[in-house]
Formats: C-alpha cells, sequence, structure tokens
C-alpha cells in the first residue's frame, strides 16, 4: 500500500505528519513522495487564517475530483470543527482530528469503511516513530492547547485547554534524536510561554532540565510565545538562555499597536507589556533576532490604530514580521464583529510590508562582515544552495562549489544583505 502525505501548517503540524508517516511505515506500509503512484492520500490540514482555510477547501475539493479512485483522508486540524464542510467537498473522504494521529494506523486498515476518528485526548505525542527528510532538525511538541481566548482565533476550539507534556518525556525525544544524529530541536506548541503552568512548572525550568540532561553540541530554538504569559516568566526565561546551546531567537506575536484594539482582540496584555519584554530580551542580547506577528484590520481598527502599529514597528524593530489580514473564522468572537472594508485591509497590508522590508533589511545591514560558525540545516534544491544559521538564528545563505553536507559546523563571513535573509561565503 502506497500512502502519499501532503502537510500544510505549524512546525507542530509538520512533526505530526512525520509522526503519521513513521508509525505507517512501523507497520509495513510505504510512504510515497509521488501522489500519482499512491493508493491513499492523507491531507494534514491546518486552518489558522482565513486564506489557509480556503485553501484547504480548495485542495479537498481537487484531490477528490482529480482522484477519484484514491482514498482521502483529512488529518490536522479541520476535521474537528469543520467535519460538515469536509463531507460536503469529499463525502468519501475518512476524517482524523490532531488529538488522535496514533490512531493512523487503525485509520488506513478500515479505510473502506471511511471511518472518523475525532474527539479531543490528552496524549502526549512524543517517542514516537517519525519519518523526516531533515536529519538535522527534529521539531519537538511540548505541549498541545493553551490558556487563551483570542477573539478571532479558531485553533483554541481545535486544540482545547492546556496540556503539558511531562519534561521527562520531552528530554527523551530530544535524546534520542540526538544520538541519531539531529543537531537542532524545535520546542513547538501553539503557546510555549504558558508551558507547565498546568503541571506546576514552566518553559524556563524545562529548559534548564534539558541543558542539565543533554550534553554535547546541539541546538534549542524556542517556539511562539504570548506576552500575556511570557510576562510572568520571561526574567528566568532570559537567564537560561544565556547559554550556548539555546539559539539567540524569540517569536512574540503582538498583533496590534494599539491597546483598544488588543482588547478587542482579547490579548491580555499591553503594548507596553509587549515592549518591555522586547527591551528586556534585546538588554541581555544584543543581536537576538526577533520575530512578531500582526493583524491588520481587525475589526474596529481605526486608522490612528493603524498608526500606532506602524509606529510600534519602527519602535522595536523587529528582524521579522508575519503579517495577516484579519480574516473571519467560523464560530469565533470576532466572526460576529462589524468587518472593514477589503480595500482598507489590502491598502493597509501593502504600507505594513513595505514598512516591515525596510526595517527588516536594516536589521540584517548589522550582520554584513560578521564572521562565526554556522549550522547547515537545509539545502535549497531550485536555487541550488545551502541554508545555514548562526547562533541568533539568523539565515545564511551559501552559494559555493564545495562540498558540503547537512549537519556540518562551517565558518563563514557575511558578504551581502536581503530583506530575507544574509548571504555568506564560507571563511
Amino acid at each position: 500500500m502506497e500512502i502519499y502525505i501532503e502537510n500544510y501548517g505549524c512546525s507542530n503540524n509538520q512533526a505530526e505528519g512525520q509522526i503519521m508517516a513513521g508509525l505507517l511505515l512501523r507497520a509495513g506500509m510505504n510512504i510515497t513522495g509521488n501522489i500519482e503512484n499512491s493508493d491513499i492520500i492523507i491531507l494534514n490540514t491546518c486552518i489558522v487564517k482565513a486564506p489557509t482555510e480556503s485553501k484547504m477547501r480548495f485542495r479537498i475539493s481537487e484531490l477528490a475530483e482529480k482522484y477519484p479512485e484514491k482514498k482521502l483522508i483529512v488529518a490536522g486540524c479541520m476535521p474537528a470543527v469543520e467535519k460538515h464542510i469536509i463531507h460536503k467537498l469529499a463525502p468519501n473522504a475518512s476524517l482524523i482530528d490532531t488529538h488522535n494521529i496514533k490512531e493512523i494506523t487503525n485509520l488506513v486498515r478500515k479505510i473502506k469503511d471511511r471511518p472518523e476518528i475525532i474527539g479531543k485526548k490528552n496524549e502526549e505525542k512524543l517517542n514516537l516513530p517519525k519519518y523526516k527528510t531533515n536529519k538535522v532538525t527534529n521539531i519537538v511538541p511540548i505541549s498541545t492547547g493553551c490558556l487563551s481566548e483570542c477573539a478571532y482565533c479558531i485553533v483554541k476550539k481545535v486544540k482545547g485547554d492546556l496540556f503539558s507534556f511531562q519534561p521527562e518525556s520531552i528530554i527523551r525525544e530530544i535524546e534520542s534524536a540526538k544520538k541519531s544524529g539531529h543537531k537542532e530541536f524545535f520546542l513547538t506548541s501553539q503557546d510555549c510561554s504558558c508551558y507547565g503552568f498546568d503541571i506546576d512548572t514552566n518553559l524556563a525550568e524545562l529548559i534548564k532540565e534539558i541543558k542539565e540532561e543533554i550534553k554535547g553540541k546541539y541546538f534549542l530554538r524556542i517556539g511562539m510565545m504570548n506576552p500575556s504569559h511570557l510576562k510572568k516568566i520571561y526574567k528566568k526565561l532570559i537567564e537560561e538562555m544565556d547559554d550556548p546551546h539555546i539559539y539567540k531567537f524569540i517569536h512574540i506575536p503582538v498583533q496590534s499597536g494599539s491597546d483598544k484594539v488588543l482588547k478587542k482582540m482579547n490579548r491580555s496584555y499591553t503594548v507596553k507589556d509587549f515592549e518591555k519584554l522586547i527591551f528586556a530580551f534585546r538588554e541581555k542580547f544584543p543581536e537576538i533576532n526577533i520575530w512578531t506577528d500582526m493583524i491588520v484590520g481587525f475589526p474596529g481598527e481605526s486608522e490612528a490604530d493603524f498608526k500606532e502599529s506602524l509606529s510600534l514597528l519602527e519602535r522595536i524593530k523587529p528582524d521579522f514580521t508575519n503579517i495577516s489580514r484579519f480574516g473571519a473564522m467560523p464560530g469565533t468572537k470576532a466572526a460576529a464583529m462589524e468587518k472593514l472594508p477589503s480595500e482598507v485591509l489590502k491598502e493597509r497590508s501593502r504600507i505594513m510590508t513595505e514598512l516591515v522590508e525596510k526595517i527588516s533589511l536594516e536589521q540584517n545591514k548589522k550582520w554584513l562582515g560578521w564572521k562565526g560558525t554556522v549550522l547547515i540545516n537545509e539545502y535549497n534544491h531550485s536555487q541550488k544552495n545551502w541554508i545555514a544559521r548562526n547562533y541568533a538564528f539568523k539565515q545564511i545563505i551559501l552559494k559555493t562549489e564545495e562540498k558540503l553536507k547537512l549537519g556540518d559546523y562551517i565558518n563563514v563571513e557575511i558578504t551581502d544583505v536581503k530583506s530575507t535573509g544574509l548571504v555568506g561565503r564560507i571563511n
């Protein structure tokens, strides 16, 4: 039986796709990279944003129409909240939600009956077989769900409340992957900053335990952290990040520079709270790589509110900002709010994108002439170049005729920059 898996969404979704593939391989089934040769198609869906959800609907319909002879399984976040939509687009599809990926083998064996495995389960998804094409990076889920109730977010309806995985399980996952040759580990969840609040620990303590238990050369990258929970642990986390094993990288989504809009979003922090966090990390680590997220055109966002968001970006100067135009997700509080005209969203997105690219280029120019050690963690086949990361998780593009391999540590010098990353040469 040949199975083709198509993954979308966050790093946690990518990890779950790898786990499903690993479990199927262990059961004696084959994973193919060619959809035409497959008997079964697994579509691992993401619905975090309206454009992504639309893409998932289109893809389900496309696969059902183009490959009617193949069995289709819709996995990931979509089955938990949009089962009726899936069946409308692909009546013969089988379903399995994000909470039940351990059951993928049983579902495949019963696929002729169009089974559905949906229902929330608080179960760790660690120390399971994974099928990975990248032998350098290992994605390590540390929890599922969150403690927030953001007005625009449908993911909470999918993932539920916070369920943190035990530190011992996380450490065992990293230790096993390190022994198999992996050299960087991405700690991921819906909100890393509230990790452990339900089991009497926290993210800083987890980092401390990992460093104490896992020896040798490796990097940890901490995933997205909500300001409302990060402000409770940031001082201790900064202490634990002062270590060569930890990438000097943070992803803290602010979503708006207006306190009025943040309140409507139910984000539970102020702009000053966010700025305090950014400046605290930057004071300790001046070259830290800072990512954030912005939503433009949230219901009720005035021109003045939008300008406050632009002003915030100019003050904090993030290395990268992910910009999303507001899109109402079904069943969320924001879906019932009065929406702004689409042309307003489009224009505000254009203005912010121009500013973000300008700031990113300015930040990257600070790295011109930098020399140091980097880890090669990717090869871009279309561009025929290597991609490496330095201690701040800065992306460095390398074009060279020298024989390199994934997982190499090499010395480079930054010779050019773009808004999207750095360009280096082997030093």
